[in-house]
């Protein structure tokens, strides 16, 4: 790239054109290269047009943002440092310079590039409100209340930003320019109830309880039902100690039915809140929460929080999914309740629960391949092949962008299982090869993809390969070690196949024991025993096979008794 810049350098230079006109050619080069990404070549570009205009603003940005791009934080800031130097009427520049330095943390370099944005855009309220926050964390009092007031200017009065002129007047120790504020907030919205409890709750905190309480007592006269001030009162009873008057304005809101749902859940969250504190109190919360579910339920509010409660304190799941049931019988699409449920029954491997959930989970949700995948695992367990197989293609048709790529590579593996059981082995290598491009380190695939090859006696050195990578994450997994031993037996290594499939079953394990464990199936025992066989150890052979015929779980080929006849390895 370096030296067809110079050899462009002397063309255009002998042609005659300017110092500009070449700048502009190679600026305008660099930028075709930036939006065709090829950042590489763009870089030196710009580089080249710095070395014809080291002030040029547009280059200097322009080097800075690759650099961002590329991770060279420091040097790509200091690009776009020097780019507003160059031009310092530009905003956009100076935008993005505040953004890093904002990022960073770094009020000390960040203030003076904002106080340059609000002075060329006067009327940018948010740059305004960026800079009236970092005065304020910085403790320049007198700049942030300045900025505020500019705010007020331009928008008019409003709550957030008078309260907070209110709190400054206050870290300054001036009262009653901080309660004048206050004061300007209830003129300029006589009629907003909410602001006048905030307000008064302003005046409680600041220890004027007596004021708060005439704000209260106004309220309560024009508007006795405002949620803000239960909620003020309730706090106010908390703080004051006066626990039996809390109780009862809790929960006489908490079980009128016309109390909002949205207050309800608050109510429930203090209540949960106080439990945490004071575990004694469990029983009153249980309780509230049979009382108020024993209603008909008009939404899942209650029920949710009674699931969350249930979470934290550890009730047992049975208890926590029947919570669960009751949402989906108020809403049937609700995805936190599917969610948990199909953990619930994926966990205990109990396939008609997760058959229902996942196929409830489907209508109200067909882009979620969760519940594809989920119900075409259930569908292949049962056997119904094709109507799995269906499922998980239909939910990669219609997945979302943002499904984890080991999701997909999950479904993916499951299609080539399903297809190498229907006797299709390319559709189902096909499958397998698919899900390890979402995620090449999926164990279970690799070492299924593994093991069908060496049953098929097809690119052995792959499936050894792969294989080998199973044992590696999992060196005490029976399926990955037989696996491996038997990919290593049909390589006809027959010493070192039996070195792992000693790992899988030790010649020196009791019957009892070797018929005892779970994770021996007939098939590996039957494995084990080829394995010696073909090292020439006949008796111990006859051992495992007639062990993996004791199994009887299914697994065995049906070679499997001519092979204890006949005393020898039949392929």
């Amino acid at each position: 790239m370096r030296r067809l810049i110079i050899i462009l350098s002397l063309l255009y230079g002998t042609l005659g054109l300017t110092a500009q006109t070449r700048f502009d050619y190679f600026y305008l080069e660099a930028e075709k290269c930036r939006l065709r990404e090829d950042y590489s070549s763009a870089m030196d570009l710009y580089r080249h047009c710095l070395d014809l205009n080291p002030e040029a603003p547009q280059a200097l940005y322009n080097m800075g943002v690759l650099h961002l791009y590329l991770r060279a934080d420091s040097l790509g800031t200091d690009y776009i440092r020097r780019a507003c130097e160059r031009d310092a009427l530009n905003p956009y520049y100076m935008e993005t310079l505040a953004a890093l330095y904002l990022n960073r943390r770094d009020a000390e370099h960040a203030i003076p590039v904002l106080e340059k944005m609000a002075a060329l855009q006067s009327r940018r309220s948010d740059i305004l409100s960026q800079l009236a926050q970092l005065y304020s964390t910085e403790g320049q009092t007198d700049k942030a209340i300045g900025v505020l007031n500019r705010i007020q200017l331009l928008e008019g009065p409003s709550p957030e930003v008078g309260i907070e002129k209110f709190r400054l007047y206050k870290e300054k120790g001036q009262l009653d320019s901080a309660f004048v504020e206050l004061q300007t907030l209830c003129d300029d919205a006589p009629h907003d109830m909410n602001l006048r409890v905030l307000v008064g709750s302003q005046y409680m905190q600041a220890g004027d309880t007596a004021q708060a309480l005439r704000i209260y007592d106004d309220v309560r006269r024009r508007e006795p039902t405002n949620t803000s001030l239960q909620l003020a009162t309730m706090d106010y009873l908390r703080d004051s100690g006066r626990e039996a008057q809390f109780n009862r304005l809790r929960d006489s809101l908490l079980y009128h039915p016309e109390t909002a749902a949205p207050l309800r859940v608050l109510l429930l969250k203090s209540f949960i809140a106080d439990v945490q504190q004071d575990s004694t109190r469990a029983p009153q919360l249980t309780a509230a929460f049979d009382s108020l579910l024993a209603r008909p339920q008009q939404d899942t509010d209650v029920l949710l929080m009674k699931a969350a409660w249930q979470a934290f304190s550890k009730a047992p799941q049975d208890s926590l999914m029947h919570t669960m049931r009751r949402v989906l019988d108020v809403d049937p699409g609700n995805e936190t309740a599917l969610r948990e449920l199909l953990q619930y029954y994926a966990e205990r491997e109990d396939g008609k629960g997760v058959e229902d959930i996942s196929r409830r989970g489907l209508n109200y949700h067909p882009e979620e391949i969760a519940y594809a995948y989920y119900l075409g695992m259930a569908l292949a367990e049962q056997k119904k092949l094709q109507d799995a197989a269906d499922v998980l293609r239909q939910g990669l048709r219609v997945r979302t962008d943002d499904v984890h790529p080991r999701l997909v590579s999950n479904v993916f593996a499951v299609l080539g299982d399903i297809a190498y059981q229907q006797n299709r082995e390319l559709e189902a290598f096909a499958a397998y090869d698919s899900a390890l491009v979402y995620a090449d380190d999926n164990i279970m695939c690799l070492n299924n993809y593994a093991y069908y090859l060496s049953l098929q006696e097809e690119q052995l050195d792959r499936a050894e390969e792969m294989s080998y990578r199973t044992i590696r994450q999992e060196p005490d997994n029976v399926t990955y070690l037989d696996t491996y031993a038997w990919i290593l037996f049909k390589k006809q290594d027959y010493e070192h196949a039996r070195t792992y499939m000693d790992k899988v079953v030790h010649p020196e394990r009791t019957d009892a024991e070797i018929l005892a464990d779970e994770q021996l199936m007939g098939n590996l025992l039957e494995h084990a025993g080829d394995v010696y066989a073909l090292c020439g150890m006949t008796d111990e052979a006859l051992r495992f096979w007639k062990l993996a015929k004791q199994k009887d779980d299914g697994t065995c080929t049906p070679q499997l008794r001519k092979k204890i006849r006949q005393k020898k390895y039949i392929k």
